[in-house]
């Protein structure tokens, strides 16, 4: 008969054993104080309109840990957003004012301060929505 380690509290609550070890991640969230308008103000420099989808490169942005395990994005020190494709033309209207993000989640050992966000999808009906791709990449930018 094979013996299985298993605790007291683990038998009560259904585990089994111990569970593989996963890589934590943190949530990427944005706040009243993330500065949407910047992001606004660089897709309007790159003539973008309103319900036109993209893949870009944007940098930099900023990252801070917050309160509740998550950090914050920053559009504040964005410079440019460097258009790789467009995937939808929009139809000329004018960018939405509020931003959303989708998708982000970063390590837990992460270190706060400035970032390149590479191959990120924008796009804007509605809000301005950035959001993560499988291709996406966080590359670390010292100041």
């Amino acid at each position: 008969m094979k013996k299985e380690n298993t605790s007291f509290f683990g038998s009560i609550f259904g585990a089994k054993g111990s569970a593989p070890a996963q890589q934590k991640t943190t949530q990427v969230v944005l706040t009243t104080s993330s500065q949407p308008h910047v992001l606004k103000q660089r897709m309007q420099d790159e003539n973008m309109t309103h319900g036109e989808t993209v893949t870009a490169n944007i940098s930099p942005v900023r990252l801070e840990k917050s309160f509740w395990n998550e950090a914050v994005l920053y559009f504040c020190p964005m410079k440019k957003i460097e258009v790789l494709r467009i995937t939808a033309a929009g139809d000329g209207g004018s960018l939405p004012s509020e931003a959303t993000l989708d998708g982000f989640s970063i390590p837990k050992d992460y270190v706060s301060g400035y970032y390149r966000l590479r191959n990120v999808e924008i796009t804007s009906n509605g809000t301005m929505q950035v959001k993560a791709t499988s291709e996406t990449t966080w590359e670390r930018i010292e100041q």
